[in-house]
Parts: structure tokens; sequence; C-alpha cells
């Protein structure tokens, strides 16, 4: 009886990624998660100059609404303080300061509250009484603590022009998006420079801050 035989068994060829070819798809891979967190990035400091410019105009009302009761503007207080759009008198929260519950800290001049400090525009001899009748406020809920990048919103009416951090800020009145009180906290560069391209900072130069410009003299 002839043997049968055995057909030979055909093996699969197996293929698979050659280390080339998986470095190469790491990189692209690696490549395109650094486009990725770039995007989102820019898209989040993006928003952060939009919300700090949503509070300038914000506060830009409230202060000009002040200005059509009241007969002119509020006092030029220092960073961080609502100078009488949530109160009639200035408040700041942070230093414990408020001068509608002690006005006698808050004449002028002070240390503490300067409302006709040297470069700021002069307010009337008896403008805490006229404020006290003429205020129709509430403008807005409250001055904003922080701005995005830690720092301080100011409200700024300056006689003279002004130089900040080196540049030249022309007479007028203006809300800043500015430094902390000990100076930390600046707008990063290429933020600020976007309010400069969107010709929203008063001063055309990087230097840390954002002045909105409401009237100029």
């Amino acid at each position: 009886m002839a043997e049968t035989k055995k057909q030979p068994v055909k093996k699969n060829k197996v293929t698979g990624f050659t280390l080339i070819e998986l470095l190469v798809v790491i990189s692209i891979i690696a490549l395109l998660s650094s486009v990725v967190l770039i995007s989102i990035t820019n898209a989040r400091e993006r928003a952060r100059a939009v919300a700090a410019l949503e509070n300038q105009r914000q506060l830009q009302k409230a202060v000009e609404m002040y200005n059509l009761d009241v007969g002119f503007y509020p006092p030029d207080v220092n960073r961080g303080w609502d100078p009488g759009i949530s109160k009639p008198l200035p408040s700041n929260s942070d230093l414990g300061y408020d001068c509608n519950i002690n006005p006698a800290p808050c004449t002028c001049p002070s240390a503490v509250f300067p409302p006709c400090g040297a470069g700021t525009f002069p307010l009337p001899a008896n403008w805490m009484a006229q404020v006290q009748t003429n205020w129709r406020g509430p403008y807005t809920t409250g001055w904003p603590n922080t701005a995005p990048w830690g720092g301080k919103y100011d409200f700024n009416n300056w006689s003279v022009t002004t130089i900040r951090y080196g540049c030249p800020v022309p007479p007028g009145v203006y809300i800043g998006t500015q430094r902390n009180y000990d100076e930390s906290n600046p707008i990063p560069p290429k933020q600020e420079q976007w309010f400069l391209d969107q010709k929203l900072d008063a001063d055309n130069c990087l230097n840390g801050e954002s002045q909105l410009i409401l009237v100029s003299y």
C-alpha cells in the first residue's frame, strides 16, 4: 500500500511595525499633542484677555452712570478700590476700608485715601455731600476683586500725563487692568499685545497693564 505524503503546513506570515515605523508614529503623535496643547493654552489666555476687557467695559459703564447722576467722576483711589459704584463712597474689602462706615480716614488728603493726590483730577470741596445727595446706585454688583492674571482693576482720573512703568499715559479717565498691590502679576506680554492690537490700551506700549480710556482731557 502506497504511503500518502503529508502536505506541508503553510505558516501565515506575520508582519508588524518596524522600530523606525514606531518611532515615526510616536513622533507624529507627540507633534499633534504639542499643537493641541499650544492651541488650548492660547485659547485659555485669549479667554482671560476677553474676560478682563469685559470687566473693564462693565466698570466703564458703571462709572459713566455715576458721572451722570453725581455730576463728576468718582475719586481716583488706589487699585483694587471701588471708587463709589456699588456704594456711594469708596471701599476696599481687601484692605478693610469702607468710607461709608467710617469716612474719617477717607478724607483728602490722606495716605490711605488720596482722592485729590498729585496728578489726579480735583474733586469739588464738598464732594462727599454731593455724592450722598445725588448718588442713585448701585451701578454694578461690586468691584471685581481680582483680574484674570491675579492683578487688580483700577479707576484712574489723571489730570496730567502720567508715566506708567516707562509708558506715558495722556490725561484722561481710564479703567485699568493692573498689577497687584505688591506690583506682582502684570498682564503677560502676549496678552497685553492683544489689547494693543485691538487698540484698547491707551499707553500704547508693553508695560504689564492695560488702560481702557473713557474720556481724554
